[in-house]
């Protein structure tokens, strides 16, 4: 039998202010604000009292999971302004020590000396409230918006790639800065 609705309820913490207007959301915390547009989703939101209700029609495969997945990036925008989120990276080299200097003024991460190279890697740091700091060998990218963090992550991974013709094997060669763990 054919599924007609999906729906989805989420609780609001106390502390929290969340405000629906035209499936735009909007949810501050002690940490901070953070907004979302979800008008290319088709769904109907309400709020009542400490709930918010997600509710979607005529479901098919994709209309399900694009429901459910405006569920998964509200509950994240809960967790963000209330705990906020914290990737930690290592700085991994074996021969050529590689230097690794955030600008969180100018959003920028500069990567340094990577295999001996002589060119800077330099990466974005995605995000207003994004902040990279760097703690001996440990680079902590912390902030509110899980998506932010995860890029900013993920893009200084991807740079310590290698390819083309300076491509080596990826189990002998491991310099770079590799995530190690998410709170």
């Amino acid at each position: 039998m054919k599924q007609l609705y999906v729906e989805a309820a989420i609780d609001i913490p106390e502390e929290l202010k969340l405000n629906i207007k035209d499936k735009v959301v909007t949810v501050e915390g002690p940490k901070g604000t953070l907004i979302r547009n979800f008008e290319n989703v088709d769904f109907e939101i309400n709020k009542k009292g400490k709930k918010v209700n997600i509710k979607a029609y005529y479901i098919n495969k994709k209309r399900k999971a694009a429901t459910l997945a405006v569920v998964g990036y509200i509950n994240n925008m809960i967790k963000g302004v209330s705990q906020g989120y914290v990737y930690k990276s290592k700085i991994i080299f074996s021969h050529f020590p590689i230097t690794v200097e955030p600008d969180n003024k100018k959003k920028i991460v500069t990567i340094k000396n990577l295999y001996g190279g002589r060119k800077n890697i330099i990466v974005r740091i995605m995000g207003q409230e994004t902040k990279v700091s760097i703690d001996k060998d440990d680079v902590i990218i912390e902030g509110i918006d899980k998506e932010a963090v995860g890029q900013t992550t993920a893009n200084m991974q991807e740079a310590c790639r290698l390819r083309g013709k300076r491509k080596k094997d990826p189990e002998t060669f491991m310099d770079g800065v590799w995530l190690w763990h998410k709170e």
